[in-house]
């Protein structure tokens, strides 16, 4: 070791003073360029564990992961916090288990810790305010919503029905950037908070997003803009499945790209209820009847004798004798009948959206002929267009009619048309680099690329640099400094040396070139040489 230090110390001296210090600052950057790409892969690479969190939010999970002393850093001023990525997925657990991120304001674990001569009005207070951050939390669920916060007024109850005031809740959303809401979705919403609430209404409920624009509140411009909605994606949706159901036609029968559909729909919107009642005259059904008689008769004696008491108290007086009796009597019939007249009602709701009537415009393309100018080399090919036939644009517009169900009474129209279509040549575009796709991946194998990019740089370093500066550098200096020579050999060194005869071919080429020199000297050697040995 210490000859080759001397050695190397000699080569550093013979070389020119450019090169020493093209040496001396490639072993500084080879040594610094290393230092730094073993320290950057032995650092721990950190990954968000949350983002966009609010202020209380950020502050007890930074308190929890004190207690459990993990490592973290903090982004975007406080809201992104970030720790080891081998412990995203374990922490997020820890965290979830005890209920962080609350996602903004306090849900009802604020009843946890409950106090001792709380009042009634605390209660409430409390309950006020749990409910609203429950709420908040479910909404913030939502992929299109950021933030949210809510406002909600539950009256006092009134012990009469008529002076109960109803509750009501106002929402504010922020969206994510590039976001927004559907329709359905505010819907929802409004609907989630209704039934949260008790005597909360939908139509009492007020939603609002951060740019303050109006989503649900107003319920007569709500609903007339709903049923507008609601019209114009009928009508489109009509108008371009008929528009398929023709396109689709024409494309089997003419091919791909030579025919154009358009289809125009108008609909009656207007909401009709028609309710009819008809007497059947000739349908009369016996609904009651009431039938009375009543018969009655008497007989009663005449008067006869001497006038006077005795005639009168006289048995004989008392029997009557034929002839000398007046009967008296009556007959009565009631009959009363109540007939039921024939009656029928129907009540028919009317459709809202009935088709009125239809335009449909067709534009086919043509044949196209080809026709070569020329001969030989000079030979050019274009193509003259022709245009379809009338019993062809006829059957085309037959077909039409059939796919579309036409009816001419509806005062449906049709336009079937041959035209030229001009079709530039399609260019090819280039699929957009998935950038997305790399950053995950990236993301994913991180570790795994920094220490693959560590040994790539070193074995680049050495090949591309080290070695042919160091090539450069000592070009002439071991051939002055016989380094190659002095430098100790193992014995399997020497071994394979003797073995190849590097040793042996400077003898035998001075022997060579000796005996071509002067030979007849060298022929009394050689005989000299023979003497001895006998």
């Amino acid at each position: 070791m210490k000859q080759i230090l001397i050695q190397l110390g000699r080569i550093f001296k013979g070389l020119s003073p450019a090169k020493r210090l093209t040496l001396v600052v490639l072993l500084v950057a080879a040594i610094a360029g290393i230092i730094t790409m073993l320290s950057w892969s032995a650092t721990e690479q950190y990954a968000p564990l949350f983002t966009k969190l609010t202020t209380a939010d950020a502050g007890e999970i930074l308190a929890k992961l004190r207690e459990q002393k993990i490592p973290y850093k903090l982004g975007d001023n406080g809201s992104t916090i970030k720790v080891p990525q081998d412990k995203i997925y374990e922490t997020r657990l820890k965290l979830a288990s005890e209920g962080l991120p609350r996602g903004g304001g306090i849900g009802f674990e604020v009843f946890d810790e409950t106090k001792l001569g709380m009042t009634e009005f605390v209660q409430n207070i409390n309950y006020q305010r749990a409910l609203q951050g429950e709420l908040s939390r479910t909404i913030n669920g939502l992929e299109e919503v950021e933030s949210s916060r809510i406002h909600i007024v539950i009256p006092k109850r009134s012990l009469f029905v008529e002076d109960q005031q109803p509750a009501t809740a106002s929402v504010i959303l922020k969206l994510r950037s590039g976001r927004w809401l559907s329709k359905e979705q505010v819907n929802g919403i409004v609907h989630l908070v209704s039934a949260s609430v008790p005597n909360l209404k939908t139509e009492n409920v007020t939603l609002v997003d951060n740019k303050g624009h109006l989503l649900a509140g107003d319920e007569d411009t709500d609903n007339l803009r709903r049923y507008t909605s609601e019209q114009l994606d009928f009508q489109e949706r009509r108008e371009k499945n008929l528009q398929k159901r023709v396109s689709t036609m024409l494309e089997k029968a003419l091919g791909k790209g030579k025919s154009v559909v358009r289809v125009a729909c108008e609909f009656d919107f207007i909401k009709q209820e028609e309710t009819e009642e008809k007497y059947l005259a000739d349908n009369q059904v016996v609904r009651s009847e009431q039938l009375s008689s009543e018969q009655s008769s008497s007989v009663k004696p005449l008067a006869m004798g001497v006038p006077g008491l005795a005639s009168n108290v006289t048995a004989d007086t008392r029997k009557n004798k034929a002839g000398q009796q007046q009967s008296n009597g009556y007959n009565k019939q009631d009959q009363t009948r109540n007939y039921e007249i024939g009656k029928l009602v129907s009540h028919r709701v009317l459709p809202v959206g009935k088709l009125k009537k239809m335009s449909v415009s067709v534009v086919v393309d043509g044949t196209y002929k080809k026709i070569v100018e020329g001969e030989g080399e000079n030979a050019v090919t274009k193509f003259e267009y022709v245009p379809r036939s009338e019993a062809e644009l006829k059957k085309i517009e037959d077909l039409v009619k059939n796919a579309i169900n036409f009816d001419s009474r509806r005062g449906d129209r049709i336009k079937v048309s041959s035209m030229a279509f001009y079709n530039e040549p399609a260019v090819e575009q280039q699929p957009k680099a998935g950038w997305k796709m790399l950053l995950s991946t990236l993301i994913t194998y991180g570790s795994l690329i920094k220490y693959l990019a560590v040994a790539a740089f070193i074995i680049l370093s050495f090949i591309l640099v080290i070695k042919p500066l160091i090539g450069w550098l000592t070009a002439n200096a071991w051939e002055e400094a016989e380094l190659l020579e002095q430098l100790p050999k193992t014995i399997a060194e020497l071994e394979n040396e003797y073995a190849q005869g590097e040793y042996q071919l400077p003898a035998v080429a001075k022997a060579a070139e000796f005996i071509s020199s002067d030979q007849q000297q060298a022929l009394t050697l050689m005989q000299k040489w023979m003497s001895d040995q006998q």
